[in-house]
C-alpha cells in the first residue's frame, strides 16, 4: 500500500518559529521514516494568506489531502502538531476523515496531540505523564523559584486540558510550576491573583510558552516591551522574569514525542479512542 505521512501544524509568519519550531518536528518524523514520503499543510488560512503575500507557499490540510490522493496515495498517517485535543484538533480530524474513501485513499490514520490521553486504567499512554517527565522537570528550576507555562487556551471543552496538567503536577508534587493560558482560564491574571492570596514568597519567574512555536503571542504577549504584555506585568507585580524565547517544536525531546504518537496511529493504536 501506497503511503505517505502529512505533518500538520496552525503555521506561523515568524520565519524563526517555522524554521526553529515546525521544521525541526517535520525532520524529526523524516528521520524515523526515511523511506516515507513527509508532507506539510498549515491549517491557518490566514497565516498561509500571509505568507502567500511573501511569496512563500503552503498547502492547508484540504489542498493537502488533495494533493495526495492526486498522487494516488492510498494509506495517509497524519500528525497534528496540536498541543491539545481542542477545536482545532476537531475541526482538522472532521477535515482530513472527509477523504476516507475518496479517489485512491482507502485508509487514514490520525495521530493524537501532545497531551491527549492521561493513563485512564492503563490502557491508554499518560500523556501528561510524558510530558512533565521530558520536557517539564528537565527545565530544572529550582524550587525556590517559579515556572510559568503559558499556553494559548480554547472555547471547548479541549481548554480542560491545562488543569488536568495542573492537577498531574501538583499530584507529582511538583508545587513550583502554574499553567496559564492567554485565551481562557486561567489566564496569567488569574494565577497572579492565586499567587497573591496564597502569599507567594518565590521572586524569579521562568517564563515559557507552551505553545509549539515561539512566534507572534509569544513574542508579543508575553516578552513584549509593552507595558501590558506579561513580562511587564510581572516586573510591575515585583517578579523577576526568566524568558525562555523559545517553542515546544525546538525541543528533541517534544520531537520525539510527536515521533511517538504518529508511530502509534501507523500501527493502528488508540484511533478507536480519539
Amino acid at each position: 500500500m501506497k503511503e505517505v505521512i502529512l505533518v500538520t501544524s496552525f503555521g506561523s509568519t515568524v520565519d524563526s518559529a517555522r524554521e526553529n519550531q515546525i521544521l525541526p518536528v517535520v525532520a524529526a518524523i523524516q528521520k524515523e521514516h526515511p523511506n516515507h514520503e513527509v508532507r506539510v499543510a498549515f491549517t491557518s488560512r490566514i497565516v498561509i494568506k500571509r505568507l502567500k503575500d511573501r511569496n512563500i507557499v503552503f498547502q492547508n490540510e484540504i489542498e493537502a489531502m488533495e494533493s495526495i490522493m492526486a498522487d494516488g496515495f492510498e494509506r495517509v498517517i497524519v500528525q497534528p502538531t496540536h498541543l491539545v485535543g481542542g477545536a482545532e484538533f476537531d475541526k482538522l480530524r472532521k477535515n482530513i476523515m472527509a477523504f476516507q474513501g475518496q479517489g485512491s485513499i482507502k485508509e487514514i490514520a490520525v495521530g493524537r496531540p501532545l497531551l491527549y490521553f492521561m493513563g485512564q486504567e492503563e490502557e491508554v499512554p499518560d500523556d501528561y505523564q510524558t510530558l512533565m517527565d521530558r520536557f517539564i522537570k528537565n527545565l530544572n528550576v529550582p524550587n525556590t523559584e517559579d515556572l510559568l507555562l503559558v499556553g494559548h487556551g480554547g472555547f471547548n471543552v479541549g481548554n480542560a486540558s491545562y488543569a488536568v496538567l495542573q492537577l498531574k503536577l501538583q499530584h507529582e508534587g511538583i508545587r513550583n510550576t502554574s499553567i496559564a493560558t492567554l485565551e481562557n482560564f486561567p489566564t496569567p491574571e488569574d494565577v497572579l491573583q492565586h499567587w497573591e492570596q496564597e502569599g507567594h514568597i518565590h521572586k524569579k519567574v521562568h517564563l515559557h510558552p507552551l505553545l509549539l512555536v515561539c512566534g507572534d503571542h509569544a513574542l508579543n504577549d508575553l516578552f513584549g516591551d509593552e507595558e501590558d504584555s506579561l513580562t511587564s506585568v510581572l516586573n510591575e507585580a515585583g517578579y523577576e522574569v526568566v524568558q525562555y524565547k523559545k517553542g515546544l517544536g525546538e525541543y528533541p525531546e517534544i520531537q520525539n514525542i510527536y515521533a511517538e504518537h504518529l508511530a502509534d496511529a501507523m500501527e493502528g493504536l488508540y484511533q478507536n479512542r480519539l
